[in-house]
């Protein structure tokens, strides 16, 4: 899932986590000041949380019960799984909306997401201009600005609007009393902040709620500030009564207006609550705690390998990849982290050329408790790859399908994209003239069963690499895999025949990995096929008919 997908789920959740632990535990409370740390808190750890390097963990799975360990070697003549492109003749219309679905919806996201920043921009701007606009006098640090006609007062930052013949002066005055404690409190930073993380997050319906709690908080602040200090209480909530809003209300400022004002009410009225009950925020310790457990559930697995990028664990099973930049000091790590895991490394043979890359390199992987053993040896040494966990171990210059991307990721670039079964841009095939589908139509189209194949009952799977250079020619077409040579030149044939890509506009060169399963169908139905790639990892598939 793309990254700002799943930053917008784990920030949602951790939204929703603090808001119903608000209204369930705190809403009803006369804490008003603790209700803003809380209600601020959501804003800022929902949207930090999911930022931070939490360490995930998971739950193991018993490993199912397998028979005798076995040695797997995978290279030219084994059965390697590399994740391509998968193409079928078939098309349908919605498929170019599917294929950029993810692109689609990310740019429709931030689109929103401009429009309503754009929205609260112009607010600020329209507050601008009204505090140029009117008469403006400054009293204990506080600016005062006078608008006729001003449909509501409200304060935004330092700054009090009012209509001063809208109102009885008595209201007049509760009026200003209650803005300036939105001033001095510094209301105005709240709605900044939380207006800011509604209109990136505004998917999230509970960011909105917890907005509007806000709001309401700082109204309950302001009018506790104001009740303290009157001695005419029933009076100001007369006022509340009396003051109506018309037009449309800003929702980066604070409001002096009948919104809220039964909910207000209520609060002024209501008993204070006992100080002993603040023990109810020690709640927020398991709620973060909760939080950060579930967002350490949708963290990848952090492998620690010693901070060696040639190395990574999974599930059990280590992955490590050996190019030719490969330093001594690597080797040497690798050596340890394989001998935690009760394997052996040796490397009896290894010579570097003068610029200190590997020349040529014998390696060789022993697991003293199994018996198990693979080796590679290689001149001049190309880029290789090697698995080894309990039941199993590999190594060979070909990638499985399972193999970590990220080192994937550093063979590519250690070997100048030339690592064997990888493809090095997954979308090479929109280059070609007709896009994605009619690459795979021309494959179909193109490729045929070769009669020998046919004749001895010959199926199975062909992996094919070329590159495809900046002006878009094929090039280097090499068979890396088949199970008849026929199959292999088959493949190869067709591939040569393609027409040219459209050119790169970057310049570069890519590699690209094709699979072509060759089945055959005998005259009962049966099928003749390998099963080494699942139909998810083939590209092509060919089906002729058996010749008995």
């Amino acid at each position: 899932m793309p990254t700002l997908f799943i930053y917008l789920l784990q920030t949602s959740g951790v939204m929703t986590i603090f808001y119903l632990g608000y209204i369930t535990c705190f809403k009803k409370e006369t804490f008003y000041s603790y209700n803003r740390i809380l209600l601020l808190s959501a804003f800022i750890f929902s949207a930090v949380l999911p930022l931070l390097p939490l360490p995930a963990f998971h739950w193991s799975e018993k490993a199912p019960e397998a028979g005798t360990p076995v040695n797997v070697y995978f290279a030219d003549n084994a059965n390697p799984q590399t994740p391509v492109l998968v193409a079928t003749p078939e098309t349908h219309w919605w498929e170019p909306l599917t294929q950029n679905a993810v692109a689609i919806l990310s740019v429709v996201y931030i689109a929103v997401a401009v429009i309503l920043i754009v929205m609260h921009l112009l607010q600020l701007w329209n507050i601008r201009r009204l505090a140029k606009s009117g008469d403006a006098y400054v009293h204990n640090n506080i600016r005062y600005v006078k608008l006729n006609g001003l449909t509501a007062p409200f304060s935004f930052l330092r700054t009090i609007f009012f209509d001063p013949n809208a109102h009885e002066q008595t209201e007049l005055q509760h009026i200003l009393k209650h803005e300036e404690a939105h001033v001095l409190q510094y209301h105005s930073a709240d709605m900044l902040l939380s207006s800011l993380y509604c209109c990136l997050c505004w998917i999230n319906p509970f960011a909105w709620c917890c907005k509007r709690a806000l709001q309401l908080n700082l109204e309950f602040l302001a009018d506790e500030a104001v009740i303290k200090n009157t001695d005419a209480p029933d009076e100001y909530q007369y006022s509340l009564l009396k003051i109506g809003l018309g037009g449309n209300r800003m929702a980066v400022v604070n409001h002096f207006s009948k919104s809220f004002i039964k909910n207000r009410i209520l609060m002024m009225n209501k008993t204070q609550s006992p100080p002993l009950r603040t023990w109810r925020y020690l709640l927020l310790l398991p709620v973060l705690t909760l939080t950060a457990g579930l967002l350490s559930a949708t963290q990848p697995e952090v492998n620690d390998s010693s901070g060696n990028k040639y190395i990574s664990v999974e599930n059990g099973m280590l992955y490590g990849v050996i190019t030719p930049a490969t330093s001594d000091k690597d080797l040497e790590e690798i050596k340890s982290i394989l001998k935690e895991s009760n394997s052996t490394l040796m490397i009896p043979v290894l010579k570097r050329k003068a610029d200190g890359n590997i020349d040529r390199i014998q390696f060789e992987i022993k697991n003293p408790n199994s018996g198990m053993s693979v080796s590679y040896v290689d001149h001049p040494m190309e880029t290789f790859f090697f698995y080894s966990g309990s039941k199993e171990r590999g190594i060979g210059p070909i990638p499985l399908g399972t193999f970590p991307q990220s080192l994937i990721d550093v063979a590519i670039k250690e070997s100048n994209g030339r690592v064997k079964g990888v493809t090095t841009d997954s979308t090479y095939a929109n280059r070609f003239p007709g896009g994605k589908s009619a690459y795979a139509r021309e494959l179909s189209k193109t490729i045929r069963y070769p009669r020998v194949c046919q004749e001895e009952n010959i199926a199975g799977n062909v992996m094919i690499q070329y590159k495809i250079l900046p002006d878009g020619t094929i090039s280097n077409v090499e068979v890396l895999r088949a199970p008849h040579r026929a199959l292999g030149a088959e493949v190869k044939r067709a591939i040569e025949a393609l027409p040219a890509f459209r050119p790169d506009p970057s310049g570069k060169t890519e590699m690209v990995t094709t699979n072509v399963a060759y089945m055959l169908e005998k005259a009962n139905g049966e099928r003749i096929q390998e099963e080494a790639l699942p139909p998810s990892k083939q590209d092509i598939v060919v089906i002729g008919y058996a010749s008995k």
